[in-house]
């Protein structure tokens, strides 16, 4: 476990432990913090859930690339707009429509 030193702002730490101490979720700061993190984590990936299935496509694009010969120089536009077209095709995605 790695150890982390956070400066808190005096009213945030009264805060803190007036909360541990009338709820009694909590045995220390570092408890609360630790669970606060989890949290604040927990809800960031749900909000990127949209980067990581974007994130999915480009590596399905790259694999087909790599497929078709993909030799490392970069795509003319034409091959580009060719293989995304493949792409929305496959996945039954109206790309002009969304773009309108």
């Amino acid at each position: 476990m790695k150890m982390l030193s956070v400066g808190v702002e005096d009213k945030f730490a009264s805060i803190i432990d007036e909360f541990i101490a009338k709820s009694g979720r909590y045995s220390s700061r570092s408890e609360f913090l630790k669970d606060s993190i989890r949290k604040n984590l927990d809800e960031q990936m749900k909000s990127d859930e949209w980067r990581k299935k974007f994130m999915e496509s480009i590596f399905d694009l790259r694999k087909k690339a790599y497929a078709r010969g993909y030799d490392g120089r970069m795509p003319t536009h034409e091959e580009r707009v060719k293989i995304a077209d493949e792409y929305f095709t496959k996945k039954g995605i109206d790309i002009k429509k969304q773009l309108q």
